[in-house]
């Protein structure tokens, strides 16, 4: 799969400047990295500029593969894993849409079927 190989290039390349003492220590610190990643994607969201809204974007993925090899998390178990989930809950907000009768529902509507479904 393509992007098990990026992903593995990453942490090689994050292993590299590891080697060279280019890496985070504490992972608090790599929180605060990835707060600051999304304010600045944020902010390039805002400036509605597609090339910097890439980078921005690439550079938060590249800091939570960092967060995850630091907590020795692999990368491709925790997507799975959240796919799993979210499967999980689009099945349960289907069902809770079929007992509403509706195809669609509006933006508000949704928030009040995604709460139900996560209070149960």
């Amino acid at each position: 799969m393509k992007s098990k190989n990026l992903i593995d290039e990453s942490i090689k390349l994050q292993l590299d400047a590891k080697a060279l003492g280019l890496d985070w220590i504490e992972v608090d610190k790599i929180i605060s990295k990835i707060r600051e990643e999304t304010d600045e994607l944020e902010e390039a969201i805002n400036m509605d500029n597609q090339a910097h809204i890439e980078e921005e974007l690439g550079d938060l993925f590249f800091s939570l593969i960092s967060l995850s090899r630091h907590l020795n998390i692999d990368i491709d178990d925790l997507n799975q894993s959240a796919n799993d989930k979210f499967r999980d809950r689009l099945e349960k907000i289907k069902d809770e849409m079929k007992k509403r009768n509706i195809k669609y529902a509006d933006p508000l509507e949704m928030i009040d079927i995604w709460k139900t479904i996560k209070n149960k």
